[in-house]
């Protein structure tokens, strides 16, 4: 969460905080952030990862509104020391934060199985206004620390031979160390333009489905192309379904994770049961298809499924209300007006 303190040029500190926090603890936070009267302090109180992103994104919001920032000026940086891994409270594991091909700091190796928040990752980015221009990173070219890196991330030895097996198998042949750097003209080019948004200096963008309108892709995939690629699509009622997706009206197998659906709705199913419930999901799949297939171009919009009319009041009640009325739950009144206390001056 977030709060705030006012110290106002009397002396007099006004925050939200006083039924929280003594006078004591308020003076130390005052003191913590070197305030002083006529300053308004932010601050959050959550995980320092969070904490850190809404305070940085409220730190440029307030530049922008009080035009602390120069648009014709550019400030370059060059990001280094990216730590290797994030925690995912969602997930309950280690997320690689660039990617888990990046080469560790040499002098974290020994933090990889005791302590992966200290590990820092060999990556770059070159930045311009807070926006990535550029990035890159040295990669792994051996086997043991590629599959020490794919273990802190919670993969187990059979899914990493699965996965990443011919890959690993390859650095037995003597991979050199290498790294790679990429600049983004794109992001240059919204920068250059004053725009906010890569939709608008790319030709054809692709729109938020991800679908392209210009070509129509994702489009409808031949058998013989999927044979080629030797991709299989399953039969629906197995633990895979086919549902229909896509501007060509193609169809992709789709898995339900019965599992995943398990744990988030705080339910354990039988083997029955699940058979049942993967049936019925794969039902309503189905059905969405169908019913995003369907041309409504020429189909009014409706707002209710029901008949829109009032069945709980019989009458109208078209008496305008008085102004003491108005007036009887506000706080304070003052000339005819609500009165709303100044909260900072």
């Amino acid at each position: 969460g977030m709060a705030w303190i006012a110290w106002r040029p009397s002396g007099e500190v006004y925050s939200i905080l006083t039924k929280f926090i003594d006078e004591d603890h308020m003076q130390a936070i005052l003191d913590r952030v070197q305030a002083s009267p006529g300053d308004f302090v932010l601050f959050s109180a959550d995980s320092l990862e969070l904490s850190r992103r809404v305070m940085g994104a409220l730190r440029l919001r307030l530049a922008d509104l009080l035009r602390l920032r120069d648009p014709d000026r550019f400030a370059f940086a060059v990001v280094t020391d990216f730590p290797m891994f994030e925690f995912s409270q969602e997930a309950k594991r280690y997320l690689a934060q660039h990617h888990p091909f990046t080469m560790p700091y040499p002098q974290d190796m020994e933090y990889l199985s005791s302590d992966p928040s200290r590990v820092r990752s060999l990556a770059y980015d070159f930045v311009l206004n807070g926006i990535e221009l550029g990035s890159g990173s040295i990669r792994i070219h051996q086997r043991e620390i590629q599959t020490q890196v794919f273990k802190v991330l919670g993969l187990s030895d059979h899914e990493i031979e699965e996965r990443f097996g011919f890959m690993l198998s390859s650095f037995q042949y003597g991979a050199p160390p290498h790294g790679g750097f990429a600049f983004g003209l794109d992001r240059l080019v919204m920068i250059l333009s004053g725009t906010s948004s890569l939709r608008d200096v790319i030709a054809f963008p692709k729109i938020k489905d991800a679908s392209d309108p210009m070509t129509r892709a994702p489009s409808s995939v031949d058998p013989e192309q999927l044979e080629e690629l030797g991709i299989r699509l399953t039969e629906s009622g197995g633990p895979h379904t086919d549902i229909a997706a896509g501007a060509g009206g193609h169809r992709r197998a789709v898995e339900i994770d019965l599992k995943k659906l398990e744990a988030q709705s705080r339910l354990r199913l039988t083997a029955g049961e699940e058979e049942e419930a993967r049936r019925q999901l794969s039902e309503l799949i189905t059905l969405a298809g169908a019913l995003d297939s369907i041309d409504t171009a020429d189909v009014p919009p409706v707002y209710t499924a029901s008949d829109a009319r009032n069945i709980h009041l019989t009458e109208a009640d078209d008496r305008p209300p008085s102004r003491e009325e108005i007036f009887q739950n506000a706080p304070a009144e003052r000339d005819g007006f609500f009165l709303v206390p100044p909260v900072v001056e």
